[in-house]
């Protein structure tokens, strides 16, 4: 199996349904005449923790997956919500961006740390979880029109992560762990990663 390999948050059916009820309203808001909405699939909707690279499936040791489990223990569940859109023009990803989750970020950290641990150096931390739900054109100018799209909505629950590879245009799991921590957030790390 080879592939892009990543750890990540997938939303379960609550969350997928408010998702999609997002990702139409911003097929409704696009201007008549603007840039065709390209909608991801439901089963592709994640936040990305760390990246770990492509072509690296050799990485996946009975060490690393235990690595990962221990993160599950002191990373306690949590929720989020959508703060807002954004288009990002280098990749023409409409993206859903959460308000500041400090829980979230800290299981970023701690999915990087498990890999630090071990010598493996991850190709990216998240430093802005995101869902991607839609691609318009590359390089577009920036797109008001994503402004005016209700983000408001339920809470988002983050209650276990996955190890995933990604073959081709899905996504193969290959750990999935609960978040079973109290609920004391750990500070987040990231400055120090650098």
């Amino acid at each position: 199996m080879s592939g892009s390999l990543f750890t990540a948050w997938r939303p379960d059916e609550a969350a997928r349904t408010q998702l999609a009820a997002l990702l139409a309203a911003i097929q409704v808001a696009c201007p008549a005449h603007g840039p065709q909405v390209k909608p991801r699939r439901p089963d592709q909707w994640h936040v990305t923790l760390c990246f770990i690279g492509d072509q690296v499936m050799h990485l996946v040791t009975p060490e690393l997956l235990g690595a990962f489990a221990e993160v599950g223990t002191v990373i306690p569940a949590h929720d989020f919500t959508i703060e807002r859109l954004a288009y990002w023009p280098r990749s023409g990803a409409v993206v859903a961006l959460p308000h500041t989750c400090p829980t979230l970020l800290a299981l970023c950290d701690a999915t990087d740390k498990a890999l630090r641990v071990l010598d493996i150096r991850s190709q990216e931390v998240t430093r802005q979880p995101h869902i991607t739900l839609a691609y318009l054109p590359r390089h577009l100018p920036a797109q008001s029109w994503l402004d005016g799209v209700d983000c408001a909505g339920d809470r988002l629950r983050v209650g276990s992560f996955e190890l995933l590879c990604s073959p081709g245009g899905r996504y193969e799991s290959l750990g999935h762990w609960p978040l079973t921590a109290a609920d004391a957030t750990p500070p987040v790390q990231q400055a120090s990663l650098f």
